[in-house]
């Protein structure tokens, strides 16, 4: 072999691997025909939606891990613990949104590998899910905000880890399994300053929110936005919000309270804007079952 093969050789074993952007381009090809909704920015995919992925394969889900520009993934019918394990090498994702997934407590843990995520959805996740695993992202820098909802599964031990994740600035949960014992978790995290909190998922008492629930709220001291859904509550509890020095907004979604407590609430908060909406009759029929009506 001559001196200058030789060289050649050497140079190609130290020069780093350098991802093929024809192979990528073929992976987008092949899962826009899937169904994937993909964004593309200077011939990488960024972004990535698949409304129903029940029909993709494993081999998909490996070529979906090496889309390693991704910063938003949206996935509905096809995240489990081992499709998970596919994507934990997407180190740029910021955003997941997932519905329907079959995710185990322990499977959760695989989602602190993914050190730069900053936003973390849960819609509708399966009976496997109660929450106790998001302990184990307690160490995650990046994660701002968390949203759990449709899961009655999801309960007082599933909020016991979310106050475990004191770098939480956003949590949303509604529809989910909590009483006020779990609530009060909520206390440990010192830099919230956004919370959207509905009604139980169930129409059986005990109800949560109501008007010890608020009593709770109102130790959360560096709240600035609450929405609270779903509930009959009364002006005297709504009126602790008082106790919020840095609230500014406050959102009462359905909310089974007389318009004319509404005004006085305003006067008492003058510092907040305040928007209320009456309850539609899906949520009368659930804040009556919990009055026992």
């Amino acid at each position: 072999m001559s001196t200058t093969r030789v060289f050649l050789c050497l140079l190609a074993l130290t020069l780093p691997l350098v991802p093929v952007r024809g192979d990528e381009a073929s992976i987008i090809k092949l899962l826009k025909e899937k169904g994937a909704e993909i964004t593309e920015t200077k011939g990488v995919a960024t972004s990535l939606t698949l409304a129903d992925g029940s029909k993709l394969t494993d081999a998909e889900f490996r070529q979906i891990g090496q889309l390693t520009h991704l910063k938003s993934l949206q996935l509905s019918k096809c995240l489990n613990d081992q499709t998970l394990g596919y994507l934990t090498g997407l180190a740029e994702l910021e955003t997941i949104q997932t519905n329907l997934m079959e995710v185990s407590d322990d499977g959760i843990k695989q989602f602190a590998q993914l050190k730069k995520l900053k936003n973390l959805k849960f819609f509708h996740p399966g009976k496997t899910f109660t929450g106790k695993g998001m302990a184990a992202l307690a160490d995650m820098p990046n994660l701002e905000a968390l949203t759990v909802a449709g899961s009655f599964t999801f309960g007082d031990d599933g909020m016991a880890a979310v106050g475990k994740l004191t770098q939480l600035k956003s949590l949303r949960t509604w529809h989910a399994g909590q009483t006020n014992e779990g609530i009060k978790h909520l206390k440990n995290l010192k830099n919230l300053k956004t919370l959207h909190l509905g009604q139980r998922l169930t129409y059986k008492p005990p109800s949560c929110l109501s008007d010890e629930t608020i009593a709770i709220l109102a130790e959360l001291k560096s709240l600035e936005s609450l929405q609270i859904e779903e509930a009959r509550l009364k002006l005297s509890a709504l009126t602790q919000l008082k106790q919020l020095p840095e609230l500014k907004t406050l959102t009462l979604g359905g909310i089974d309270i007389p318009e004319t407590d509404v005004d006085l609430l305003k006067k008492e908060l003058p510092k907040v804007a305040i928007k209320w909406t009456k309850p539609t009759d899906v949520y009368m029929k659930r804040i009556n079952a919990f009055a026992g009506k």
